[in-house]
């Protein structure tokens, strides 16, 4: 019974760091699969198995390496060539993403609730740098206990949207291109997206796993997790074209139609959101940089948590104008690595 909470837990912690504030907000799914109409589902169903295999994959490797941070089971999988720079990238990218997520949650936080920006930002950084503080423990105890409410209040928007428009496959209208016009390339795309921001805390999840049995089955339940939530936004989104174009955040514009308090109960969905992406990106930050029982550990947490806040100064969109665009082609790059890892035999 008690492997049975650690594997549901390993689950809910995989879902939790590729459900971040992106996916939250509908704007993920809408530019992905949404724009793609009915060819959105074939796209969702390779995202699902693509998570299902690489999630397996890197906790495997996380496992046997005893890894505490991304590095060994990035150099493990990719080679000393290609790693320095994988590690280079995605090192800078967690603390970028991390600068991100505290300038979203001030901007959130302002707008709906008028809270000024330092204060927003602040909470939210403080509640993430405290969780970190705590190590892996913390960061698979806070977000496998924050992603069933998250998963829950998901789940609540999208079958309200569905329930009250019905499902329907709407056709994206004339003139709209989605970010990726094939939807073999767009699932591809997506996961690689995806994975090589998770894998920080995948690699130290294996961990906390005793067996490739449980490592498999924490990845297949994290994908089919991960796979049906995704499958529910897209229904929500697509029933709700053209009109869900107009909103930044779509979740929260359709949680407003739905009901006249549903946009302030979305943004605190959103914001909780953002405080897993942000504990996942802090944890996977300090982790690279010292052991995660060490002083140092701490010093780096609460340094790199300070000067996240510094950054975010500078404003949500030019961050991820700034950062997001180098994560496309690492990914790639990585998935690449991951299966010529396999093919080679590495994860029997």
């Amino acid at each position: 019974m008690r492997r049975t909470r650690v594997i549901l837990a390993s689950a809910a912690t995989y879902i939790g760091t590729v459900v971040g504030a992106g996916f939250a907000s509908g704007q993920e799914v809408l530019q992905f699969f949404g724009l793609l109409g009915a060819r959105g589902i074939p796209a969702i169903i390779l995202t699902a198995a693509g998570f299902a295999f690489f999630g397996y994959a890197i906790i495997e490797a996380g496992r046997k390496m005893n890894a505490t941070s991304h590095l060994p089971v990035i150099r493990s999988m990719s080679g000393r060539f290609i790693s320095p720079l994988l590690d280079l990238v995605t090192t800078f990218f967690l603390f970028g993403a991390l600068s991100a997520m505290v300038a979203g949650a001030g901007s959130v936080l302002s707008q709906e609730f008028s809270l000024p920006w330092l204060v927003g930002a602040g909470i939210i950084l403080v509640a993430t740098v405290v969780t970190v503080l705590f190590g892996l423990r913390g960061v698979v105890a806070a977000v496998s206990t924050v992603v069933p409410l998250l998963i829950l209040g998901v789940l609540i928007v999208s079958l309200s949207v569905i329930m009250s428009r019905g499902a329907a496959l709407t056709a994206p209208p004339e003139g709209t291109r989605p970010l990726v016009p094939s939807w073999p390339l767009a699932g591809a795309t997506y996961i690689s997206y995806n994975i090589i921001m998770s894998v920080p805390v995948l690699a130290s999840l294996g961990t906390t796993l005793r067996s490739k049995r449980e490592v498999a089955l924490s990845s297949i339940v994290g994908a089919v997790g991960l796979g049906a939530t995704l499958f529910l936004v897209f229904l929500a989104v697509v029933s709700s074209l053209p009109g869900v174009l107009k909103y930044e955040i779509p979740m929260a514009g359709m949680a407003s139609e739905a009901h006249r308090l549903g946009g302030r109960f979305y943004t605190l969905i959103f914001l909780a959101e953002v405080y897993t992406t942000a504990v996942a990106n802090l944890y996977g930050f300090a982790a690279r940089i010292a052991p995660q029982d060490s002083l140092r550990f701490k010093l780096v947490t609460v340094v790199a948590g300070s000067a996240a806040l510094l950054a975010g100064s500078v404003g949500f969109t030019n961050l991820v104008r700034t950062v997001y665009p180098a994560v496309g082609w690492a990914g790639s790059l990585f998935l690449g690595a991951i299966v010529v890892y396999a093919l080679r035999g590495r994860l029997r």
